[in-house]
């Protein structure tokens, strides 16, 4: 199944959406009009495969008799930030009502194709993981806006972005940049997703993450570090650098 055919039967079937292709035109548009009966969305779907490379690699190590280990930092990348961009663009030339929601679909598939969904979630809210090592109790979890974001940077044309794997995993990121955002939130696709919506305002609320929202340089970490100790209250807090990792072996086939 092509990802545009799993996307609409998962807006039909799932979220029971209304669903309508749009018909390519010499102009780039987005892929789907949906309704529910009271909001309409516009969904550009994007599909994007971890490094092919991988692939081969893991190939030639088998062939060698060797274990194939994955080692991928969890911090966005450019080439992660164009997909998302571009299908910015489609929803934003198609636009002709503000009340209009915009998402952008992103499927990720191959190798260490879960590293590619968190390497995307990092880059729409500019996350990084802290810890505050000030007591065994205290907090430890995902800081939103720590660094640049793409959802502050396309606050007025992208209210969400659904980032899928090829297993099932599904996580509706929200931006609360958005001048739609609470319209966004109250609407049938959030409220059909009792699990796996990313909302940093309602998980700072329930103590499950840190949000930088004051006026401080991003390029400078140690800036926004200070920001989150007097935000907080606490003084011994640091930023841990994620990695995912993943260890691949081949097992030989008995001959019966």
């Amino acid at each position: 199944m092509d990802t545009e055919t799993l996307v609409k039967r998962t807006l039909e079937e799932h979220f029971n959406l209304q669903v309508e292709k749009i018909p390519e035109s010499d102009k780039r548009t987005p892929d789907f009009l949906v309704s529910d009966g009271i909001n309409e969305y516009l969904i550009e779907v994007k599909e994007k495969e971890a490094n092919p490379e991988l692939g081969e690699a893991r190939e030639e190590a088998f062939s060698r008799g060797e274990i194939f280990e994955i080692s991928e930092a969890l911090a966005t990348k450019s080439v992660l930030q164009n997909v998302v961009r571009d299908g910015r663009r489609q929803i934003k030339a198609h636009v002709t009502d503000d009340s209009t929601f915009r998402v952008v679909w992103v499927h990720c598939t191959g190798l260490a194709y879960d590293a590619t969904l968190e390497q995307i979630i990092a880059g729409l809210y500019g996350s990084e993981t802290v810890v505050d090592f000030s007591s065994g109790e205290a907090f430890a979890g995902t800081c939103y806006y720590f660094g640049f974001s793409q959802f502050f940077k396309y606050r007025d044309s992208i209210d969400a972005v659904m980032v899928t794997g090829r297993k099932g995993e599904a996580t509706l990121c929200v931006n609360n940049h958005s001048p739609r955002y609470e319209s966004f939130k109250a609407s049938l696709l959030v409220q059909s997703m009792p699990v796996g919506v990313r909302d940093p305002i309602y998980e700072e609320k329930e103590g499950c993450a840190f949000v930088v929202q004051g006026e401080v340089d991003r390029s400078k970490p140690n800036e926004v570090l200070s920001y989150l100790k007097e935000k907080y209250k606490t003084d011994k807090l640091n930023v841990m650098k994620m990695s995912h990792m993943e260890v691949h072996m081949a097992v030989p086939h008995r001959k019966m």
